[in-house]
């Protein structure tokens, strides 16, 4: 049988949780693993390999294989894309070798339109629509901590079973992953929880406790969601009103002191994916004449906490 290859491009949260599911679970080494990362992750991935936290347990991995991010390479017959929206396009330009036409890349950003904004850069290879529900954060580069979520894949059926093999090991290594005919409104699902969640927390530096307990707090992320909501269904995306309550009851599955990756790089002063998160849903809004005071109000606040930051750290 020939060897599978699949390799994790961003090793972060959601690409720290999803090789160490793979590297605790698998049952023999027919399909191999590798790690793309870059600069002190790269570094102490080299130095420690992958330290992973989860409730009550903590362990090292190691992958088959560790590569520095735009080290030559040959086309992989998985892709995941783990890497923050923002550095899609350059993570994948800077490590074309490791696509191919028989190469199958699934992306798990924070984005509604990651696919179509990569499939011409991927000399040929087959993308899925996809995302990923978890709350999975850095702790420092090269340890990740997974603090909620089912880490459960929801992508796009394709026409083909060619790549079976691969939706059948994800799920062997203890990652649940659906393949549907409406991926899109799947997306603009899980957008409608990160989006608003992330705006929410970011501007007004409250943890998901907080929210749960704070009717004011519950009342205001409510509000981003219709508006995100209105910005789906005026791109004609299947999802109604259901898909708030359907939101809010993911909450209840994070611990209190759980916080969005968004607002932990508020907190630090990075940019992060404000302009995926929060500028796009304004500026798409507003091209479409759609009011949104709440994502225009919570993005001022954000913006005040990103110059006071930069200020205190200057």
């Amino acid at each position: 049988m020939k060897v599978k290859t699949i390799a994790i491009l961003g090793i972060g949260g959601v690409g720290g949780f999803i090789g160490a599911k793979i590297l605790s679970n698998r049952k023999d080494d027919s399909i191999k693993l590798t790690f793309i990362a870059r600069g002190d992750t790269h570094k102490n991935l080299k130095a420690n390999g992958l330290v992973f936290s989860s409730p009550g347990k903590q362990e090292v991995l190691i992958p088959d294989r560790l590569l520095l991010s735009g080290e030559d390479s040959i086309p992989y017959d998985l892709v995941i894309m783990a890497t923050k929206s923002y550095s899609l396009k350059d993570a994948i330009l800077e490590n074309q070798s490791i696509f191919g036409k028989d190469t199958l890349v699934i992306p798990l950003q924070n984005m509604v339109n990651a696919a179509q904004a990569i499939r011409p850069l991927v000399n040929g290879a087959e993308v899925l629509d996809a995302c990923i529900y978890l709350i999975s954060n850095v702790q420092n580069p090269g340890h990740v901590k997974h603090l909620g979520g089912p880490g459960k894949v929801v992508a796009g059926k394709p026409p083909t079973e060619q790549n079976n093999w691969a939706f059948m090991f994800l799920r062997q290594s203890g990652i649940p992953l659906e393949l549907v005919e409406d991926v899109a409104s799947h997306l603009w699902k899980k957008f409608l929880f990160i989006s608003s969640l992330g705006t929410l927390t970011a501007a007004n530096d409250v943890t998901f406790g907080e929210i749960k307990k704070g009717s004011e707090l519950k009342d205001l992320w409510i509000n981003l969601m219709e508006e995100l909501l209105q910005l789906a269904q005026s791109k004609n995306i299947s999802i109604d009103n259901n898909a708030i309550e359907e939101v809010m009851g993911m909450i209840l599955n994070f611990p209190d002191t759980a916080k969005s990756s968004f607002q932990l790089d508020i907190e630090n002063g990075v940019f992060g994916e404000k302009g995926t998160l929060v500028d796009e849903v304004i500026s798409d809004s507003l091209s479409m004449e759609l009011a949104c005071p709440y994502y225009q109000a919570m993005e001022k606040k954000i913006t005040v906490r990103l110059q006071k930051t930069s200020l205190s750290n200057g």
